[in-house]
C-alpha cells in the first residue's frame, strides 16, 4: 500500500525529473557529506553556528521537499513545510550573516564571504517573492470562488492575474533550491576545482532551474488552455441558444 502510494507519487509530481535529482543529490552531498566533514574538523564550533545551521539545513530540505510534494499530491504537508522553512530559513540568513561578518575573519575568503552573502540576499529576495505569490494566487482565487467579478471579461482576467502569481510562486521557489540555497555548495565546489569555474556552475545552475521548472509551467498552460476553450464552448453555446 505505500509502495503503491510512493509509486503514484513519483508519477504524478512534475518535479521528478533529471535538474529535480541533480539538484537534490548536489544538496545531499552538500548538506550530509561534505558539512559534516569540514564541521568534524573544527576544533570548536561557535554556538551561533548551531542555529544557523538549523535554518540553512530547513529551508534547503524544505525546497527539496516541496518541489518534489506539491499541493496535488499532499497540499497540508506542502504547505506547513514550505511555512517551516521559510520561518527557519530567515534565521539561517541572519545568523549566517552574523558569522560571516561580525563573528568570523571574512578576510580570510573574500570568494566565499562576498558569494554566500550575495546567495543569502538572493534567498531573501526569492523567499519574499515566493511567499508574496502564493498569498495574491489565494486572494484572487478566493475572489473567484466567490463570485466578486462583474462579468465574463473581469473573471477571464482574474484567472490570468491568479495563473501569473502561480508561475511566480513556482519559478521562485524553484529558484531559491536550486540557485540560492545551492550557492554555498557550488562555493564549496570551486573552493576544490578553483574559481575560475564560476561562470559555468552558474550557467549550470540557471539551466537545472529553467528546466525543473518547465514541466510545473507546460502543465500549468495546457490547464489555461483548455478552461480557455472551455469559456469559449460555453460562450458560443450561450450565443446559439
Amino acid at each position: 500500500m505505500i509502495l503503491s502510494k510512493m509509486m503514484t507519487t513519483l508519477h504524478s509530481s512534475p518535479a521528478f525529473n533529471i535538474p529535480w535529482t541533480i539538484a537534490t543529490c548536489l544538496c545531499i552531498w552538500f548538506l550530509f557529506l561534505h558539512a559534516p566533514h569540514i564541521l568534524s574538523a573544527k576544533d570548536y564550533i561557535q554556538p551561533l553556528l548551531y542555529v544557523h545551521l538549523i535554518g540553512a539545513y530547513s529551508i534547503y530540505m524544505a525546497c527539496v521537499h516541496n518541489t518534489f510534494v506539491t499541493p496535488s499530491t499532499c497540499r497540508p504537508l506542502h504547505v506547513w513545510i514550505g511555512r517551516i522553512g521559510l520561518v527557519l530559513g530567515v534565521m539561517g540568513f541572519v545568523t549566517g550573516s552574523a558569522l560571516v561578518w561580525f563573528v568570523n575573519d571574512f578576510r580570510q575568503n573574500w570568494g566565499f564571504s562576498i558569494g554566500i552573502t550575495y546567495g543569502g540576499f538572493a534567498q531573501m529576495q526569492l523567499q519574499f517573492m515566493g511567499y508574496r505569490a502564493i498569498r495574491r494566487f489565494q486572494n484572487i482565487k478566493a475572489q473567484i470562488d466567490a463570485g466578486e467579478y462583474k462579468n465574463e471579461d473581469e473573471r477571464m482576467a482574474l484567472q490570468e492575474d491568479r495563473d501569473a502569481q502561480l508561475k511566480i510562486h513556482i519559478t521562485s521557489m524553484i529558484n531559491l533550491f536550486v540557485l540560492a540555497c545551492g550557492i554555498p555548495a557550488l562555493i564549496r565546489i570551486c573552493d576544490g576545482i578553483g574559481y575560475a569555474y564560476i561562470p559555468i556552475l552558474v550557467i549550470v545552475a540557471n539551466c537545472l532551474s529553467y528546466f525543473m521548472a518547465r514541466p510545473f509551467l507546460k502543465k500549468m498552460e495546457s490547464s489555461s488552455i483548455a478552461r480557455l476553450l472551455d469559456g469559449y464552448v460555453e460562450e458560443s453555446t450561450l450565443v446559439n441558444k
